[in-house]
């Protein structure tokens, strides 16, 4: 069985389903909020696990109670956890996240900032974990503020030193935090040492790039060296590799929360690359995954492998 670490961010969702706008007011009154397992990083190690990968999980959560809660939730889905680190001084992030009756979601971070996700450390990334393994998938997120940035780096230059195929998710949430010069260097400094390059296509791959057409944004990503999936949402994936491009379409389905979408299209397109397949079966893969995904409630919705099969198959 192939082996996969994930290093990244960990955190909790707390979800309210927004009810409609009956007569032009909102009445919350019926809106129970719910808890879930969250994070960029932790969401595709989960969905990764799901679909029957081995999953090592590296990421640095708070000594409190939704920190512990997160390593018992990563257990129950069999990652493990020995690389989760409990920080004493910081606190476990809580996505705040206003689901939309059409499944679009509004997002609130916090705090929003000094979050534990952000003390992940060089040390904390010990050869162990990742000798043996076939895949590194890291993610933006922590690119950001060190000493996260410089440990994510540090991580994927040593994924790379051992063999590994090394992914990031950009997760620049540009709606969030701009993209000063010295943002964008780390960021394509992450990019040069990937060989695969996930992000949304309108709010990330172009704007990281500086080109005007996703074409061309995706073209000068890739440089002849990497793969670039740029996702697009209802209109399913654009990716390009050294030797092809690729339109991967998605599937038509009922939308209920569309939290965590990306991540679990990360995992089926990484799931693909590791049982063997070309880079346009991993499109659909992961388009697979990520339509799997939007029928559910909450982050952590995405399909076991039988359910992914079976949905190939039928859809």
């Amino acid at each position: 069985m192939a082996q996969v670490a994930v290093l990244g961010d960990a955190c909790v969702d707390m979800t309210i389903r927004l009810p409609d706008r009956a007569a032009g007011r909102l009445d919350l009154t019926q809106s129970t909020p719910q808890l879930y397992g969250g994070g960029t990083a932790a969401n595709t190690a989960v969905a990764l696990a799901r679909l029957g990968q081995a999953v090592t999980m590296i990421s640095a959560v708070g000594d409190d109670g939704y920190g512990r809660w997160i390593i018992k939730d990563l257990q129950a889905e069999d990652i493990d956890t020995r690389g989760v680190h409990l920080v004493h001084d910081s606190f476990t992030p809580m996505v705040m996240a206003l689901i939309e009756p059409d499944g679009e979601r509004l997002i609130v971070v916090w705090p929003p900032e000094g979050g534990a996700q952000n003390e992940i450390l060089k040390e904390h990334i010990n050869p162990d974990l990742i000798a043996g393994k076939t895949w590194l998938h890291t993610t933006g997120m922590c690119l950001r503020v060190s000493p996260s940035r410089e440990a994510v780096l540090s991580g994927m230059a040593q994924a790379r030193a051992a063999g590994l195929t090394v992914s990031i998710d950009l997760n620049m949430r540009l709606e969030l935090w701009d993209l000063s010069p010295q943002t964008k260097a780390t960021f394509m400094q992450a990019v040069e040492m990937a060989d695969v390059v996930f992000g949304n296509a309108e709010e990330e791959i172009i704007p990281l790039s500086g080109e005007r057409s996703l074409e061309l944004a995706a073209r000068q990503l890739c440089g002849g060296q990497r793969i670039i999936v740029a996702r697009m949402g209802k209109q399913g994936a654009w990716i390009v590799s050294p030797g092809e491009q690729v339109q991967s379409a998605a599937y038509k389905v009922q939308v209920v929360d569309t939290l965590g979408a990306g991540d679990a299209f990360n995992s089926g397109f990484i799931g693909a690359r590791l049982a063997g397949h070309d880079v346009e079966e991993a499109g659909r893969w992961g388009n697979a995954a990520a339509a799997l995904k939007l029928t559910r409630a909450g982050a952590r919705g995405a399909p076991t492998r039988a359910e992914l099969d079976k949905f190939l198959t039928n859809g």
